[in-house]
């Protein structure tokens, strides 16, 4: 989304969350991120784009116009970046193979980031495309699928963090049809999941710091608990809980503010009808969520 909405939810106008938005995500020339009709000119992309509401992705061909376009993303009221460096599982363009921006290239959108003192994270499945954004100096990864011990261990030296996405691969495997997917999509959906589990597990054994998110978009955000049922399974709930919060805030630069239940933090609280600790199920359903406190501001209260 584009600062207009960040502003405006920030401003008390409009309910919502605290969000933190990259803008347009950064994509290649045709790459994942770009989802425009075969016979549509790519030039043409922007004009779906909803100025100050929303604007899917910019497409860069080469550094420079990289350069151009993270610094766009910027002038949106961007607070980070985020550049798609392999192809995706819902991809019209590409495949998981594919390897997308060159070290190079990503290193363009680190250097224009540190120099506003903020930081870049990488849509990344295939592992050439992780550690090309490692290599580059980028903070988080998301997905990881096909991470391997050697690119794992680079990350934790250079202290770059993974984030899985579970409930998406989830809702991908119940809905594929809901997805704009084939039947056929199945199985590489499936694939993916099995190769995600074995990357946390790379990544939990080689050190590296581990946030948690769905990547769920639309009306099913309302089942991003969902993912830490999920990881309730790979790991301990609490460990999950740990990587929502706790981490979640130092990856994303807010740990002097939220993230932990402390003297001086921002009180963000969640009341749950029940002890998802003991049964993580509870986490999969907003309704059990009974109370939530924001910055100290009751937002719902269903007690």
């Amino acid at each position: 989304m584009d600062g207009g909405v960040v502003t405006t939810i920030a401003k008390g106008k409009v309910r919502g969350p605290r969000v933190l938005s990259c803008g347009p995500v950064q994509c290649q020339t045709g790459g994942h991120g770009y989802y425009g009709a075969d016979w549509e000119p790519t030039e043409l992309w922007s004009s779906h784009h909803v100025p100050g509401l929303c604007a899917l992705s910019l497409m860069g061909g080469n550094a420079d116009e990289l350069r151009g376009n993270v610094r766009e993303a910027f002038r949106r009221g961007a607070s980070f970046l985020k550049l798609c460096v392999t192809g995706g599982v819902v991809g019209a363009h590409d495949r998981l193979t594919d390897t997308q921006f060159t070290v190079e290239e990503i290193a363009v959108a680190v250097q224009e980031a540190a120099a506003r003192g903020t930081y870049v994270t990488v849509h990344a499945h295939n592992n050439e495309g992780i550690r090309n954004a490692v290599e580059a100096g980028v903070r988080c990864v998301e997905h990881g699928t096909d991470l391997d011990e050697p690119t794992a261990t680079l990350m934790a030296t250079r202290e770059v963090a993974l984030v899985p996405t579970f409930a998406v691969v989830e809702q991908l495997l119940h809905d594929t049809a809901g997805a704009g997917l084939g039947e056929s999509a199945r199985d590489r959906v499936l694939g993916v999941r099995e190769r995600m589990t074995e990357a946390l597990a790379v990544a939990k054994e080689a050190g590296v710091r581990i946030g948690l998110g769905s990547d769920l978009i639309g009306p099913a955000q309302d089942r991003r608990g969902d993912e830490l049922r999920l990881r309730a399974e790979l790991e301990t709930p609490m460990e999950a809980l740990v990587a929502a919060t706790k981490t979640n805030a130092e990856i994303l630069g807010l740990s002097s503010q939220v993230g932990v239940i402390a003297p001086g933090m921002q009180a963000d609280l969640v009341l749950w009808n029940g002890n998802p600790l003991e049964d993580p199920k509870l986490f999969a359903d907003p309704a059990n969520a009974v109370l939530v406190v924001q910055a100290g501001r009751v937002v719902k209260d269903l007690r």
